[in-house]
């Protein structure tokens, strides 16, 4: 039980080492299995990353509100963003950046829905969130039965253009991590997110603007999860579901990388980590030959297993 304990205090003091730990742990593993790949896995993993990373840090800000919230509406908002922004570019021969506007709005849209369900309607967030992702599904369906444009090819060459098999999407994602933390613990809004998830009530009383700072909140993580969507329908083309795996990766990346589900607490370079150790469990596992079904299993295992360890915090409240 010492022994317990004393790995739970270390994993809660320095979550994200954990999930550094756990993606070289895997990436070995497929080398084992393999026996190729020792750069190559990892730089492909790392490069893929920023996709997960951009989305993770949308719904991390959502979840350190604690209260239940949650953004359910991120894969579709991402599918849909891929759709129509590659219709406005219309393979390169219009804006690029009038295809990111587009797409941003769109996002917008989808995040003022989930603004109006959670804080006007009270619906629980969960809810409201998913119902919005399935409305921008069922217009992500409209979109894709009349698209018939090719990607813009300088959109997609942005995508993987790299340097020493590192893409430049993977650097800039860093930055953004960077940007994120600092936001997070160094300005009024970041310590107005992390009071809310600490005490919603103690937050109101400390003259925290609640409602406000929950629309900025979900206005952000919408507003990512359209700028991943555009850059991932660049890079593999857009289809439908193709934000689908986003759903509890965007979630998982969160947990096991160090912040609260409860909220309160959150880990930037968590984020990171887990998300190229998620990447790199996903290829172990293609390569062991498991099903994309009992991958989520395993998915959802890990998540389960890191609250059994760490702890909802509900237990601190």
């Amino acid at each position: 039980m010492r022994a317990l304990a004393l790995v739970r205090n270390e994993a809660v003091a320095r979550p994200w080492v954990w999930s550094l730990l756990a993606a070289v742990a895997t990436w070995l593993a497929i080398v084992g299995v393999s026996g190729r790949g020792v750069g190559g896995t990892l730089t492909v993993a790392i490069s893929i990353a920023p996709y997960l990373v951009i989305v993770g840090i949308g719904q991390m800000f959502v979840i350190t509100l604690g209260n239940g919230n949650i953004d359910l509406s991120v894969p579709y908002n991402m599918s849909l963003a891929a759709f129509v922004s590659t219709e406005v570019i219309a393979g390169g021969h219009r804006s690029i950046a009038l295809g990111f506007l587009v797409a941003l709005a769109c996002g917008l849209a989808i995040a003022l829905a989930n603004i109006i369900g959670i804080t006007i309607l009270l619906i629980p967030p969960i809810v409201a969130t998913l119902a919005t992702g399935l409305l921008a599904e069922s217009a992500t369906t409209v979109r894709a039965s009349s698209l018939n444009v090719d990607v813009a090819q300088s959109l997609q060459n942005f995508t993987t253009a790299n340097v020493g098999g590192i893409t430049y999407l993977a650097f800039i994602c860093i930055g953004l991590a960077v940007v994120a933390a600092v936001v997070l613990y160094r300005t009024t809004y970041g310590r107005a997110v992390r009071a809310i998830g600490q005490s919603l009530r103690a937050a109101d009383f400390a003259g925290v603007r609640v409602t406000r700072t929950i629309m900025v909140t979900y206005i952000l993580c919408a507003e990512l999860a359209a700028l991943s969507g555009v850059l991932l329908g660049a890079y593999v083309s857009p289809s439908l579901g193709i934000g689908d795996p986003y759903l509890l990766d965007s979630i998982a990346v969160v947990v096991l990388g160090g912040s609260l589900i409860a909220g309160g607490r959150s880990n930037v370079p968590g984020v990171w980590a887990s998300s190229v150790f998620l990447i790199l469990l996903g290829t172990f596992l293609n390569v062991v030959h498991i099903s994309v079904a009992y991958q989520n299993v395993v998915k959802g295992a890990l998540i389960i297993a890191v609250l059994a360890l760490v702890g909802t915090g509900k237990e601190s409240r």
